[in-house]
């Protein structure tokens, strides 16, 4: 019984959401969504792959129905960028410049008139941040969520891809 009534909720909601789904073709869906869109946001071929290999593209099709916003790989990238490159940006975010802040504001896809008051802002909260007694015993991923945190805080609209 709950089978049934799983597979008929899971076919309701792919009928409803077909509409999002029919906006953007099956070839975005798998280079954007998904597992692949996730790992590989710059080649497309690795995360075709990636979602073929990992469950034949089920998760890249329900990231698509469920948040599209996400398909755009913006927030995704964002954040991966974050992380990775976290111990640069906290170099570049106490000199106020640098590749690495330059670049994420890019990722973020902040157009170039708003850098100089995003950085401002982002700037002061990630020095109230370091202030922080609990600052040094943070994890690297605890540090990158909070800078994605305030980074999506401080750009509100003006970057499209927070």
């Amino acid at each position: 019984m709950k089978k049934i009534v799983a597979t008929a909720a899971l076919s309701v909601g792919l009928i409803f959401g077909m509409g999002n789904a029919q906006a953007r073709d099956f070839a975005e869906i798998y280079t954007d969504c998904g597992l692949g869109g996730l790992i590989a946001p710059n080649h497309g071929v690795v995360a075709v792959i990636t979602n073929i290999t990992w469950d034949l593209g089920t998760t890249a099709v329900s990231s698509q129905l469920s948040s599209p916003d996400t398909c755009k790989g913006g927030q995704a990238r964002t954040a991966a960028f974050i992380y990775e490159s976290y111990p640069q940006l906290e170099n570049d975010l106490a000199q106020g410049q640098g590749e690495h802040f330059a670049t994420l504001l890019s990722v973020a896809g902040c157009p170039a008139d708003v850098h100089a008051s995003v950085g401002s802002e982002l700037r002061g909260q990630f020095a109230e941040s370091v202030a922080q007694p609990s600052y040094s015993s943070k994890t690297r991923y605890e540090l990158a969520d909070q800078l994605h945190g305030q980074l999506h805080q401080v750009t509100g609209q003006d970057c499209s891809s927070i």
